[in-house]
């Protein structure tokens, strides 16, 4: 399981984060939903350290880490547990995607060449693009790319999969594929934090959703519960405004 307590991040004067607490049970999916700036992709970066929170503690199982008196080893041992997929894909564009997946395993997991490849082949296969282990990012669509960066996360065993607007970044018709893609992951029981503006597919894929607004969780329930009866306000004004948008 894992548990976020009064996690707090501020840029100068501007609070992001509010005293944050919430819990991720192990196989469970929980999507942050909210208006740009709200902070969801702010949260994500601070459970990694790709940001550094003000204040607050995170727990993964046995492993706690405070936040203000982190010290390196810690924060290493906590990148070992999570692994993240961002907006951008951000492969290695001078390695191929078996390179890419391979990466993190050979250098991080410190496991051995051989046995990182077979690794790496039996996840791109499950993202449909092992006949593509030897193409570089710029011979790859966008979707394929942000594949590869799913199998890369994938393939570390994280405990926590924290996903920052995974389809942002596609044109509509590559989408698809990057969705199932996420979808199956959530099916073989990896826990995952997801950013999504895609709300259907939150629906489809997500256990909770908790809305954020201003830095703090003002709604949380089920899929169900937070888009078909939401309690706040709030929350039905942007699905509203969301669905008013997107009709077709």
């Amino acid at each position: 399981m894992i548990q976020i307590e009064h996690l707090s991040k501020s840029f100068q004067s501007n609070q992001v984060l509010n005293d944050l607490s919430f819990e991720i049970q192990s196989g469970e999916v929980v999507a942050l939903i909210g208006s740009s700036g709200a902070g969801k992709s702010t949260l994500l970066r601070t459970l990694n350290f790709l940001e550094k929170a003000d204040t607050g503690r995170i727990k993964i199982d046995e492993f706690s880490l405070e936040i203000a008196a982190a010290k390196k080893e810690q924060i290493i041992q906590l990148r070992k547990q999570t692994a993240m997929v961002f907006q951008s894909f951000n492969l290695f564009r001078q390695k191929t995607a078996l390179e890419n997946v391979m990466e993190g395993l050979v250098v991080v997991k410190k496991i051995p060449v051989d046995q990182a490849r077979k690794m790496a082949e039996s996840q791109l296969e499950k993202v449909g693009l092992l006949e593509r282990a030897d193409y570089y990012p710029k011979h790859l669509s966008g979707g394929q790319q942000q594949r590869v960066a799913i199998a890369r996360a994938l393939a570390m065993q994280p405990e926590l999969l924290l996903l920052d607007e995974p389809t942002s970044a596609l044109d509509p018709e590559l989408v698809g594929g990057v969705l199932a893609t996420i979808q199956q992951a959530a099916k073989d029981g990896f826990t995952m934090l997801l950013v999504s503006h895609e709300m259907n597919f939150v629906r489809k894929v997500a256990d909770r959703v908790l809305f954020l607004e201003h830095g703090k969780i003002i709604e949380a329930g089920t899929a169900q519960e937070v888009f078909e009866h939401p309690k706040q306000e709030r929350t039905k004004e942007f699905l509203a405004n969301y669905y008013h948008q997107n009709e077709i």
